[in-house]
């Protein structure tokens, strides 16, 4: 642990999360989050960004999956105070846009606040439709933008798999990799939400990324089992073996001394791609 400090590492928030990765993550570079539909991903994102609030840190969500009012609700059972954490909420919104105005304009036009002032209008018709408006080239614009305006310490945008799909890019790969790119030289700690990759396909994100946490809800029997895995990690040493995971009141827990349950393990061993 001589190289690695435990006082230079960012806390993700959550204890044994960072007890697995010896003492947090590796500040100003960027991560990946992944894991299915359900499996925390959101929880663990915001609670991150909680945790550089108690820090006294600027956080950012940036919310393309879903509406600041809509998040507000689902973190409010926690008790959190989430009202200093900044929401930037990119989702296209064709009907309030002109499409000939340009992609720094637009980023100009869209509205910061904090979570806790998000209200319930904010879900409209143009979170169900697909726009032109919002692209891998028009989101870095927009926090490009928002970082000259304000010093962020810790960034997080849920997600990339929505964004891929929404935006109009050719070249989706390009686009990702400058954006990536862009994140790594903003000296930010970044999350950066996802589906778990596809293995037959190539995914910048994750090659790019500094490192992997993979949150799995697998079912086995009549039972849900959570864990945790850490696919990667560069730079910092951490822990190989996959640890249970729960979510409760207080947010997503990992549980760093115990083990999976072994029907659990079995599952995980015969996902493609775990455990690599």
């Amino acid at each position: 642990m001589s190289a690695e400090k435990k006082e230079l590492k960012a806390s993700t928030g959550v204890q044994g999360l960072d007890k697995m990765l010896k003492g947090g993550l590796i500040p100003g570079r960027p991560y990946v989050l992944s894991g299915s539909v359900g499996s925390g991903r959101t929880t663990l994102a915001v609670q991150f960004l909680q945790q550089g609030v108690r820090q006294g840190e600027r956080a950012l969500l940036v919310a393309i999956d879903e509406p600041p009012a809509e998040i507000r609700e689902n973190v409010r059972y926690l008790g959190w105070d989430v009202g200093k954490i900044r929401i930037l909420d990119v989702h296209p919104t064709a009907k309030a846009y002109s499409r000939r105005v340009a992609m720094v304009e637009i980023a100009a036009q869209r509205a910061v606040g904090s979570l806790r002032e998000a209200k319930d209008d904010a879900k409209t018709e143009a979170l169900k439709q697909a726009s032109p408006d919002l692209s891998v080239q028009s989101l870095q614009l927009m926090l490009k933008q928002e970082f000259q305006e304000t010093r962020y310490s810790r960034v997080v945008i849920d997600s990339l798999t929505t964004l891929k799909r929404l935006s109009g890019d050719a070249d989706i790969s390009m686009g990702m990799m400058s954006l990536l790119r862009f994140l790594s030289e903003s000296n930010m700690t970044c999350l950066l939400v996802t589906d778990v990759p596809d293995i037959t396909s190539v995914e910048p994100e994750i090659f790019i990324s500094r490192g992997e946490i993979r949150l799995h809800r697998l079912m086995t029997g009549t039972k849900i089992e959570r864990c945790v895995t850490i696919e990667k990690m560069r730079g910092s040493s951490h822990d190989t073996v996959p640890r249970p995971m729960t979510i409760a009141k207080e947010g997503v827990q990992v549980k760093a001394g115990k083990k999976v349950p072994k029907a659990a393990l079995t599952m995980l061993q015969g996902i493609p791609g775990s455990l690599r």
